[in-house]
């Protein structure tokens, strides 16, 4: 009980925040995601060195960042650029520390590739998706269905889960909480997208049917992102990224769902209501 009231209480606090904080956008809301993805990024790195890994953590921030300030004022434009670029100044980075004894450079470089890549270009659609014309109506569209399809999902599964979903992954899921997510995602998304249209009127294309199948396939994705989370702490021994959020977790453990939610909700958004 005291855990979930914690979970509650900075949630009442978060979630607020986060609202105001996509309602203003623009630099303000970048800056944010910026610095959220660098936590990320630095909680992964600290993952990464209880199972006796060194990636590059200045170089994985510095690709963090260049990749979420390139999305930021250019979208697409420099993407691939940086990434080979990167790719170029972590193959040298860790040939060096190999002549200077590391003894495992080919995984060090590929992990810190990986926090570069799964941080900061899937992170960066954050951005993104807040920068699509209506941006604002389909961030609080995205965003909100990834939390009440959590929310479903662990309500479910705390409560009546029973078959494993990934158990060598992670032991506490379920198909029901699975199940859960879908069911908790489609309906919270339909609502959101029929409080949009009838409340508030912001010219959002999409009905509140189409604001279900949306949050369909988005919830039916992301437990992908906390399954790889989970892959990636097991070894490390940790139930979770970091303690800063009292019954959260650190910053991976918030944004994990995110870093697929928003890439499948930009192409979805992109190529079938805009």
């Amino acid at each position: 009980m005291p855990d979930l009231f914690r979970r509650t209480v900075v949630t009442l606090i978060i979630v607020p925040l986060a609202l105001l904080v996509i309602y203003y956008g623009g630099y303000l809301y970048q800056a944010v995601i910026i610095l959220l993805l660098c936590l990320a990024a630095w909680e992964y790195d600290s993952l990464l060195k209880k199972v006796n890994l060194q990636p590059a953590l200045p170089l994985a921030i510095f690709g963090v960042l260049v990749l979420g300030l390139a999305r930021s004022f250019y979208q697409f434009a420099n993407s691939s650029f940086l990434l080979v670029l990167l790719l170029f100044l972590m193959a040298a980075w860790h040939i060096i520390h190999h002549e200077k004894g590391a003894p495992n450079p080919g995984a060090d470089f590929g992990a810190s590739i990986s926090i570069a890549v799964y941080i900061g270009f899937l992170g960066s659609y954050l951005i993104s998706l807040r920068e699509l014309p209506g941006g604002i109506w389909w961030t609080y569209l995205v965003l909100p269905t990834v939390w009440i399809a959590d929310s479903g999902a662990y309500l479910l599964g705390t409560t009546i889960g029973k078959n494993k979903l990934a158990p060598k992954t992670s032991p506490n899921k379920t198909w029901e909480g699975y199940f859960g997510g879908l069911i908790f995602g489609s309906l919270g998304s339909l609502g959101l997208a029929l409080l949009f249209e009838r409340v508030f009127n912001a010219g959002l294309p999409i009905s509140p049917i189409q604001g279900a199948l949306l949050g369909l396939v988005i919830s039916a994705f992301i437990p992908l992102g906390d399954l790889t989370e989970s892959m990636i702490k097991r070894p490390a021994g940790e139930k979770d990224s970091g303690n800063i959020l009292p019954g959260h977790g650190g910053f991976f453990d918030r944004l994990d769902s995110l870093f697929w939610a928003a890439p499948i909700g930009y192409y979805l958004i992109l190529h079938l209501f805009i």
